[in-house]
């Protein structure tokens, strides 16, 4: 017990946390089988609002706890199910007290708080004997980072989910106007233009409103400017930012091997300047630093603005709504070259959380199982679908991953190009659906085939997945990567330190605060050395100085 007592709360929250967890029954919960033998595990579920689950399923009882019951003789119980924010506090709470499930999934530094105060397992072993083929290949696919985000003091304490998010921040256009104004993109086909092809449109979409809109605009941004992750870098400057060698709120290596952050570089300063020479030219949001994400959403539904920065999958979550309004509309993406006719991003965060095992647990190679048979047995076997019908049912009605013991993705870095390049071999009839790498290929090859024999008459999901995978992915993502336009820069560090836990909130304050007034000219772009200073000052000094000392113990 005298780790634990390492963790400090107050008599309220360690009164909530046993009331919370009152209902389940420690000893019951950890009894580990059941009369008839069956191993027992208790879970901390992430829940989903609509998790499309067939009539009398449920988180407990579903496709997947019947596959893993049968295969390993498991009884499934969720402990807790929450979703978003409310699923942080539940393993807050599990943490204060001291009693959390058999298995969940959790954050670093979630996982680091367990791993201090002692109550989840070493999966090393686990990992290194039971851990299968292609798992292990999804991790090496990643040069192992997964691996050694889960580490510490040589111990691997949690087995890792990938994020892999690919590719660069992308500008997405409204092709019907483009097309409306007889203008024409990306001369060259290689799937990227230049910042004055991205200025030219701007500023035409701009001045000949071609959504017949009262307000409109050219390009809009969204107040926080930058972006700390390319899957939430919709109406970001990311893209902007890369072009110009900036890239805000990412850990670098400097030109002499040291650490720095971009947000505090000279070409952050140059990539303000730009975007204050828009602002002043008009064809930036003449609103911008008072709009907010959903204002921006709401234009785009609209037909206010016609460029719209973000990742790949935008469509699949932002941009479909648009075309709920109008069937008319239609968008391509492009990615931004540089200069030297490169296009650099940033390689994105490839782990995402972990899933821990409870201190004490007598069976905890029963995660590493329950990942195999999930994330390789029923995506990569051949007679998956057969072997496992309710789970290919499951993925033809789109029911939500959080029905998974484990709400996590595990996917070699490239699945996704492989995916969708060998989904479009099959479309132009260059490949049969036995040919394609990974078997659930064939439930996208699917979707993409139901939207291109009749596109009008298509649902607005379909076509979200027909333009994300087929104009995101397959024409850029692939193709700069393919003419070899692409250069990737991996970032030293994710994560977090002391300092920045305490200071991070500031830190990120100061800087959006700075950028929007540079932006609009409220506060003079010669003041951005006075920026760094004072972001150094609030604890960016003492932040980089720790992540240095994290890089070198690497």
């Amino acid at each position: 017990m005298a780790t634990f007592k390492k963790k400090l709360i107050s008599g309220i929250m360690l009164g909530a946390a046993v009331l919370a967890f009152a209902a389940c029954g420690k000893k019951d919960d950890n009894a580990e089988t059941t009369t008839d033998g069956k191993t027992i595990i208790t879970l901390g579920r992430q829940t989903a609002v609509d998790p499309k689950l067939p009539k009398g399923d449920t988180y407990n009882s579903n496709a997947y706890t019947r596959a893993v019951d049968k295969k390993f003789n498991i009884k499934i119980k969720d402990k807790f199910e929450a979703n978003g924010d409310d699923y942080k506090r539940q393993v807050s709470l599990a943490i204060a007290s001291g009693d959390i499930p058999d298995m969940m999934v959790v954050s670093r530094d979630e996982m680091k708080e367990l791993y201090d105060n002692d109550l989840i397992e070493d999966m090393t072993a686990v990992y290194k004997n039971t851990g299968s083929k292609a798992i292990k290949e999804a991790y090496e696919s990643y040069k192992n980072r997964p691996i050694e985000d889960g580490t510490f003091n040589k111990k691997l304490m949690g087995l890792p989910a990938t994020a892999g998010d690919l590719g660069p921040s992308l500008f997405w256009v409204r092709d019907d106007w483009a097309q409306k104004l007889g203008i024409k993109l990306d001369a060259d086909g290689n799937g990227a233009i230049t910042m004055n092809e991205l200025h030219d449109l701007a500023k035409t979409f701009a001045e000949k409103n071609p959504g017949g809109t009262a307000k409109n605009t050219g390009i809009a941004i969204a107040p926080t400017v930058v972006s700390g992750s390319y899957g939430g870098s919709g109406y970001s400057a990311m893209g902007i930012g890369d072009a110009l060698g900036s890239h805000p709120g990412f850990w670098l290596k400097g030109a002499d091997g040291k650490i720095v952050n971009g947000t505090v570089t000279k070409e952050t300063k140059y990539t303000l300047t730009l975007l204050n020479s828009w602002y002043k030219e008009g064809i930036l949001d003449k609103q911008f630093g008072t709009r907010t994400w959903d204002d921006i959403s709401a234009m785009m539904v609209n037909g206010e603005t016609g460029i719209i920065s973000g990742p790949w999958h935008i469509p699949d979550w932002n941009l479909f709504q648009a075309k709920e309004k109008n069937k008319d509309v239609s968008f391509k993406a492009y990615a931004l070259e540089n200069a030297q006719g490169k296009v650099e991003t940033i390689l994105n965060n490839p782990t995402g959380n972990f899933v821990v095992v409870r201190k004490g647990f007598k069976k905890p190679e029963l995660a590493m199982k329950i990942i195999n048979l999930i994330y390789d047995d029923m995506r990569n076997s051949p007679t998956a679908a057969t072997d496992y019908p309710e789970i290919a049912a499951y993925h033809a009605s789109a029911v939500d991953g959080s029905t998974r013991p484990f709400n996590i993705e595990i996917n070699p870095a490239t699945e996704l190009l492989d995916t969708v390049s060998d989904a479009k071999a099959v479309l132009d009839g260059q490949k049969t659906e036995n040919d394609v790498k990974y078997p659930d290929t064939r439930s996208l090859i699917k979707t993409l085939q139901t939207y291109s024999k009749d596109p009008a008459a298509a649902k607005s999901t379909d076509w979200a997945t027909y333009t994300s995978r087929i104009f995101g992915v397959n024409d850029v993502l692939v193709k700069v990567r393919n003419e070899g336009l692409l250069t990737e820069i991996d970032s030293p560090f994710f994560g977090n330190t002391k300092t920045l836990e305490e200071k991070g909130a500031d830190m990120d304050k100061l800087r959006e605060e700075t950028f929007m007034k540079m932006i609009t000219g409220a506060k003079p772009l010669s003041d951005f050395d006075n920026f760094v200073k004072q972001w150094n000052k609030q604890g960016g000094a003492q932040v980089t100085q720790e992540v240095q000392k994290a890089v070198d113990a690497k």
